[in-house]
């Protein structure tokens, strides 16, 4: 048997059923034996829009997502995706086609050294200059990618091993365990839970599944406990409770983080309590926190990293916050004050009253009216920048929605996401949200989206600016901005190029019947709000930052 026709039975027998790509000489083989697969080859239109498109998938089936790339330039290209996997912690298989053996280590064309490039930022990076163990490379990189904290693994496939006759022996998935929690930690964070009066959960990523939601909910509920969400992690759990307790993202209010700060013991699930969710390691406090830390993670190596933790347990977050739900007694009656009070402070913020500015729209008025009228079940897509913290505050997340977010801060994410959100669950809308920068990185993607005849909504924040860049200078060097003005393309015409329906709302408009256009069309629209400078974003103003430097 062809290697190359090898690979790609080994690819279906992991389960592949889409893989993300720009085509390349190096690893033609495989492509011609994928004709003969069931697996979908989605062609996008650069290998960052193909990474992104792959991370997003992962993200959305909890499986690794695939992207098979061409040498080189594909690879570096595809960096940044690889970059966000292991920022996000999403399980990616990314297959290079290498230079042949015999061009190997001689400084061939377009020749890099993936260990060392990606070695990094990867959790395992294997070349293939044989075809005996092709297999069994490609099995292990699916359950590394999956084991522990989830990850990208990059296979380097040297061009002519694809041509090579290999022995027609599929390797079997090798399922990665699952860490079991020991009863007696559970009887501890009982215990510990059972002296507290005003606990905290703090939740992330890895309880982002079925089992997950559902356990966050039931043990926030029966214990009466504040649930803050790590960041971009807002869909688990239901913003609509007196517990949900805000979402730890970037910029947040300091009087939030005051609030919060007086826990009198932290459950975090499912997070690698990262800089960000604790609010540059105050929340809670490094390395020494005012009151004990019971950290939940199904990997060993972030728990007791940064924070003396009084209870670290390696096992499945959302295994143990069931066997806790039946192990913790009666909650105490003074949690209900405490959960109260976070709740009023929740509510005020996310009661938006909008600003009138001279320079354009409060994007949040827009993002307002989008949520009235979206459908209940459609998929969020987000990327980095200032104009999703109007999305954090407004939108109605109910523990059930779909969300994709770029944890790692990666721009560009948005419409790739989309795109993988629309392939795979094509009946439902879904609707990407991007910054006048973020969409010139990849909106090309919205060409994938076209050939795909998939109706993508996309809305972008169109204010001229590096908005999140311009925010720190001003700052920091108020009136001393250098290189955030943007000069952009006309959107609607942009989105007409590409055969979608491009649509313009500012000052003066009538938003809600323009919203009402956008989503009612039945193909892929974008909406292109003239959104104001000064409102830079949902919790702050250009002159208020200037008055604080």
């Amino acid at each position: 048997m062809r290697a190359a026709d090898l690979m790609a039975k080994s690819l279906e027998k992991q389960g592949v059923e889409r893989m993300f790509c720009v085509p390349g000489e190096s690893y033609l083989a495989l492509l011609d034996a994928l004709h003969d697969t069931e697996i979908e080859v989605v062609a996008c239109r650069h290998e960052g829009g193909a990474g992104f498109m792959a991370v997003a998938d992962a993200k959305l089936t909890k499986k690794p997502g695939v992207l098979a790339i061409s040498r080189g330039p594909g690879a570096t290209n595809a960096s940044i995706a690889i970059h966000l996997a292991q920022q996000d912690a999403v399980p990616l298989v990314v297959i290079i086609g290498q230079v042949a053996r015999e061009e190997r280590g001689r400084g061939s064309f377009q020749e890099i050294d993936y260990e060392m490039m990606f070695g990094g930022i990867a959790k395992n990076v294997v070349e293939l200059s044989h075809a005996n163990n092709l297999s069994e490379v490609v099995a292990r990189a699916f359950h590394d990618a999956m084991s522990g904290t989830p990850g990208p693994v990059v296979v380097s496939v040297m061009e002519d091993v694809l041509l090579d006759e290999a022995a027609d022996l599929v390797w079997p998935v090798m399922h990665h365990a699952s860490p079991g929690h020991d009863m007696a930690q559970v009887k501890e964070a009982a215990s510990l839970l059972a002296k507290a009066k005003r606990p905290l959960i703090i939740a992330g990523g890895a309880m982002d599944t079925e089992q997950g939601r559902h356990w966050l909910q039931e043990l926030a509920l029966s214990q009466v406990i504040p649930v803050a969400l790590a960041n971009r992690r807002q869909e688990i759990f239901d913003n609509g409770l007196i517990q949900y307790a805000g979402h730890l993202g970037f910029k947040i209010p300091a009087p939030h983080v005051d609030l919060l700060k007086r826990h009198d013991l932290i459950i975090a699930l499912g997070t690698r309590l990262t800089d960000v969710p604790t609010q540059g390691y105050q929340l809670p406090t490094a390395p020494i926190n005012h009151a004990p830390i019971i950290h939940v993670y199904p990997d060993h190596e972030p728990l007791g990293r940064v924070f003396q933790t009084a209870l670290p347990v390696l096992a499945d977050p959302a295994a143990f916050a069931e066997a806790l739900v039946a192990e913790a007694g009666a909650a105490p009656e003074e949690r209900i004050s405490w959960v109260e009070e976070i709740a009023a402070f929740v509510g005020s913020v996310k009661n938006f009253e909008p600003r009138q500015f001279d320079d354009g729209l409060d994007f949040g008025i827009v993002v307002q009216e989008l949520a009235k009228q979206a459908p209940h079940d459609c998929i969020i897509c987000e990327d980095a920048g200032n104009f999703s913290s109007w999305v954090h505050r407004i939108w109605p997340f109910d523990g059930k929605n779909l969300a994709i977010g770029a944890i790692g801060g990666a721009m560009g994410l948005a419409v790739p996401a989309a795109v993988a959100a629309g392939l795979r669950y094509p009946g439902r809308m879904v609707m990407a949200f991007a910054g006048d920068g973020g969409v010139m990185m990849t909106g090309n993607e919205l060409a994938t989206a076209l050939q795909a005849q998939m109706p993508v909504k996309l809305v972008i924040s169109n204010n001229g600016s590096y908005g999140t860049i311009r925010l720190h200078q001003e700052r920091d060097h108020p009136y001393r901005t250098v290189a955030t003005k943007l000069t952009n393309p006309d959107f609607v015409a942009w989105a007409s190029s590409f055969g979608a329906l491009g649509l313009k709302v500012g000052m003066g408009d009538d938003v809600a019947g323009i919203v009402q256009q956008f989503l009612s069309h039945d193909g892929p629209a974008v909406l292109d709000v003239h959104s104001s400078l000064e409102a830079i974003n949902a919790f702050t103003t250009m002159e208020r930052l200037r008055g604080q430097s």
